[in-house]
């Protein structure tokens, strides 16, 4: 983990324009469907995130959200443009490639959870790991650690329809970080819950990013900016706003 002297010295990398690139895409574009009947979801997005920034990418339903988690979290590939991850093209990866590239530097974050009903807490967060042949004990060594330390040191072993929402983001959370990803996706992490709930994974998230770590948050809330550092706007499919966040 980064110390504080250190973010300190990421942010000013980030001023001086020194700092290293997390994500980066040139001219993306991404279209549905031929002739008539085609639907650009993307179109022509660049955007640059640095090492250690909180973003929030803010837009209402059917702006594009979706498709942009999708191509920079390497579920999708562009239609046209290129996506770097950590300065490495990602855009001629193959499949396989992709996912070890997934797996290694980014986590995941869904609205939905996204759990395995028949696996335990313990079992999903381990998952990510036993994909990549992680010894046993050390995945649950691992997971357990991760989930003690998000306060579900007592629900190892329930399954997720025994977990309340809040229960089910925090799993979800610990599933994210358990192979120690450079970038964490969240896709409206917040949207599934009560306010209440909702503002302690938002908490979850800010120490994560005092951390060290790069999060980025796909939301239509607006009130979320108020923590982030920069704010990325997209409509239509277009990223029109690009400015600095209400966070203090």
């Amino acid at each position: 983990m980064k110390d504080r002297e250190t973010l300190d010295a990421l942010k000013k990398g980030r001023k001086t324009g020194k700092s290293s690139e997390a994500l980066r895409l040139e001219k993306v574009c991404k279209s549905y469907g031929t002739g008539h009947s085609m639907v650009k979801a993307l179109c022509e997005a660049d955007m640059t995130i640095y090492d250690g920034e909180f973003i929030g990418i803010l837009g209402p339903s059917g702006s594009g959200k979706s498709t942009l988690l999708h191509i920079i979290g390497l579920l999708d590939t562009p239609t046209e443009g290129r996506v770097f991850i950590d300065g490495v093209d990602t855009t001629e990866m193959n499949s396989d490639e992709k996912a070890h590239e997934r797996a290694k530097k980014l986590g995941f974050v869904f609205q939905f959870f996204n759990l395995v009903p028949s696996l335990s807490a313990l079992e999903n967060v381990e998952l990510p790991l036993s994909i990549y042949n992680v010894p046993k004990d050390a995945r649950r060594q691992k997971a357990k650690a991760l989930l003690e330390r998000l306060g579900l040191g007592k629900r190892l072993n329930h399954l997720p329809n025994m977990l309340s929402g809040g229960e089910k983001q925090r799993v979800a959370i610990a599933r994210a970080l358990v192979n120690d990803p450079e970038i964490v996706l969240a896709d409206e992490p917040t949207g599934n819950l009560d306010s209440k709930t909702g503002d302690e994974v938002l908490r979850i998230l800010q120490e994560l990013h005092k951390e060290g770590r790069t999060i980025v948050i796909i939301t239509h809330d607006r009130s979320i900016t108020r923590l982030t550092e920069r704010v990325i706007n997209i409509r239509d499919g277009k990223l029109i706003e690009d400015h600095t966040g209400e966070k203090k």
